[in-house]
């Protein structure tokens, strides 16, 4: 399946097909929480899920590291706050001046300046 392909693109798709699983997991995980009856038996299945949610999360930062144009689009969109296809707009330059009002990163996003329009 990986033959051909360099040592970068391989690791890529590694992330992704790892991320797929953990995503899967998360979900897995939630529904059987949502159906279980016993609280301790739901309490193990939300703990379950959260750690899959925190390896997700790691694989989406190691992307964002290791794909640069993955990474510019996660920088983009993530920690926003709006209407999310609003960032598209702004970004494309297409906000009538209420994008602006509408779309912002929050406060967690550091070194945000902001448009220098």
């Amino acid at each position: 399946m990986l033959d051909g392909i360099s040592k970068k693109a391989a690791d890529l798709d590694f992330a992704i097909q790892s991320l797929k699983e953990e995503l899967q997991a998360v979900d897995d995980y939630n529904q059987r929480a949502e159906m279980a009856v016993d609280p301790e038996l739901k309490e193990i299945m939300l703990h379950n899920r959260n750690e899959e949610m925190e390896h997700a999360a790691m694989i989406v930062e190691w992307i964002r590291r290791n794909q640069l144009e993955f990474g510019g689009e996660i920088e983009d969109y993530l920690f926003t706050q709006g209407k999310i296809i609003g960032v598209e707009s702004q970004i494309m330059g297409r906000d009538s001046g209420t994008q602006n009002q509408e779309v912002s990163k929050s406060s967690n996003s550091s070194l945000n300046v902001g448009s220098l329009k």
